[in-house]
């Protein structure tokens, strides 16, 4: 079919997307609006499943407006990892949405490290314990909100929650599954072993598959919400930056993503799967690539654009965009004047600024951020590599803070490595466009998909002046303040 599309839904921290792409990748129509989101009591933060999927069903509505919708052939939902919802053998709703980052099942994984053998668990999912993982969200609602628990049928993430309201098939892929500390990774399938050590219910957890599986077509109900073609096909998505990763065709070792968002990955494929112990290794995740057959290693900085965001609402309040403060941060000499950020200030966490003083103002603490940002970044990527014995060939840049100039000039000069800079600012989407577009047969397979979308963009190389004085800084001042941190969490 002449001129055929691809729909990409996005359910993010910040913001539901629904774009829609042609084959060759290139963006025809956008949607978005803020991800609703509540704070019923401090550190705590939920979604209502269903205000979420009328938020995505006007932001469909919106992009089809004076498009062809004949011409959409295939959709696929990402989504962010850990967070999900129940609903009933009827598919209603039972309970809030816990958002991925809430921070209330720390007592969970306390008594989880106490029972079990973590190296067992290790040895299973290659995920390290961390309170946002699933297992700890389901046991929560198992023992908080028992009605809900005691009538479940299934347990949807995210991307599957919304998939199933546009299709009525519930599935999950392998890549959020990874974030669950249930998964088998090396033998793709849930593990009974640890579903009854947790004392979960294992009919809960959606059925597996592959993504970029057809999963069923929109249903006439969906098809009068969204404006969609009854019968367009719908199919599994995947983990939202894994997603993205496809999409930049990161998708073998030796590559490397940068996915700048509301949260900042280093995300590295590999493949074979990792080995045995490795999520020991503090700091990192592994799980399985929406590229078929593929593994990878992802860190995560969980404040990175959420710190630019929070310091822009402190020195430029009321700016609608981020310019006046990056005008601010280009006012600052290199190194802020001695001012150091440490970007640790979500999900539970702590950060702050060190070596402050009176000759600071506002130009250095916004420069400090960028710088401290970077730095972290920088950090995370050394110590993937030291991990997997490799040095990156390639670092290709995509996502919002992606449009900084000034962010990701500083970080090349941080790394003293070039980047590339993708010219495709919806990522995530265009990777389950690219899902929806397996799903439905419009590629052949993965490779002609990848061949097929054409990536533009441009490499930014490193100031080498620049690059010394940062090296400077991030040995002698940067990496010795990183124990500050620890003493923090406690």
């Amino acid at each position: 079919m002449p001129g055929e599309l691809l729909l990409g839904i996005d359910i993010g921290t910040t913001n539901c997307k629904a774009i829609l792409f042609d084959l060759r990748g290139r963006l025809i129509a956008e949607g978005s609006a803020p991800t609703p989101v509540y704070h019923p009591r401090p550190e705590w933060y939920e979604h209502d499943p269903e205000q979420i999927w009328q938020t995505v069903t006007g932001v469909i509505r919106r992009v089809l407006v004076d498009i062809d919708t004949t011409r959409v052939r295939g959709i696929a939902v990402t989504s962010v990892g850990e967070a999900g919802t129940l609903v009933d053998q009827n598919g209603r709703v039972l309970c809030p949405m816990i958002a991925w980052h809430d921070a209330r099942t720390a007592p969970e994984m306390r008594r989880w490290c106490e029972h079990f053998d973590q190296r067992r668990a290790d040895a299973i999912t290659a995920f390290p314990v961390r309170p946002i993982a699933t297992i700890f969200k389901l046991q929560w609602i198992r023992e908080h909100w028992p009605n809900a628990y005691r009538q479940a049928a299934r347990w949807l993430f995210a991307a599957d929650y919304v998939a199933f309201r546009l299709c009525g098939e519930q599935a999950t892929d392998y890549s959020i599954a990874s974030r669950s500390l249930l998964f088998d990774l090396r033998a793709r399938r849930w593990s009974d072993e640890l579903i009854t050590a947790a004392g979960l219910r294992a009919d809960l957890l959606p059925p597996l598959l592959p993504a970029g599986v057809a999963l069923a077509g929109v249903t006439l109900h969906a098809a009068a919400e969204t404006s969609l073609p009854v019968g367009t096909l719908v199919g599994v998505g995947g983990h939202d930056h894994i997603a993205g990763a496809l999409a930049a065709g990161v998708v073998r070792a030796g590559q490397c993503l940068d996915s700048l968002g509301t949260a900042e990955v280093t995300f590295l494929p590999l493949d074979s799967a990792p080995p045995t112990g490795a999520a020991n290794l503090a700091g990192c995740t592994f799980g399985a690539h929406v590229a078929h057959d593929q593994f990878f290693l992802l860190d995560t900085l969980q404040s990175s654009g959420a710190s630019v965001n929070w310091i822009r609402g402190i020195l430029t309040p009321g700016a609608h965009d981020f310019t006046a403060l990056e005008q601010l941060a280009e006012n600052a000499p290199t190194g802020s004047r001695g001012a150091l950020f440490l970007p640790r200030i979500a999900a539970g966490e702590q950060g702050g600024f060190a070596g402050i003083t009176l000759a600071c103002g506002p130009a250095e603490l916004a420069r400090a951020v960028y710088e401290g940002l970077a730095f972290s970044w920088r950090e995370m990527l050394e110590r993937a590599e030291e991990r997997l014995g490799l040095r990156v060939e390639r670092i290709r840049v995509i996502g919002g803070g992606a449009r900084s100039a000034i962010w990701t000039q500083i970080k090349a000069d941080v790394l003293g490595r070039p980047l590339e800079l993708l010219a495709i600012e919806e990522g995530v989407a265009l990777g389950a466009a690219m899902l929806g577009g397996l799903a439905a047969g419009v590629y052949r397979d993965q490779a002609e998909a990848l061949a097929s979308v054409q990536l533009k963009g441009r490499t930014l190389t490193p100031d080498p002046e620049q690059a010394a004085h940062y090296e400077q800084i991030y040995h002698e001042r940067f990496l010795p303040l990183r124990p500050a941190l620890a003493w923090l969490d406690h």
